[in-house]
């Protein structure tokens, strides 16, 4: 697959971190499977691993805590 940001780098299967900032609470799932891009760094995950993450964002909305840490 070519990724569709660089349009230049080739994807490959590996490991990422999502990040992602939601109603002012740092969300980190960390070791997420993903296709990333060896140009550009753009990670490309499947529909099972989007669920996944869907669920801990959800999660972490309902905690009180600032930053929630998720490990696959």
């Amino acid at each position: 697959m070519i990724c569709v940001i660089c349009k230049t780098g080739e994807c490959f299967p590996g490991t990422t971190h999502f990040t992602q900032m939601l109603k002012e609470k740092l969300v980190v799932v960390k070791n997420v499977k993903a296709n990333i891009c060896q140009n550009c760094g753009e990670a490309y995950f499947d529909s099972d691993t989007v669920k996944y993450i869907q669920t801990k964002t959800n999660e972490a909305i309902s905690n009180q805590e600032d930053v929630e840490l998720f490990n696959v």
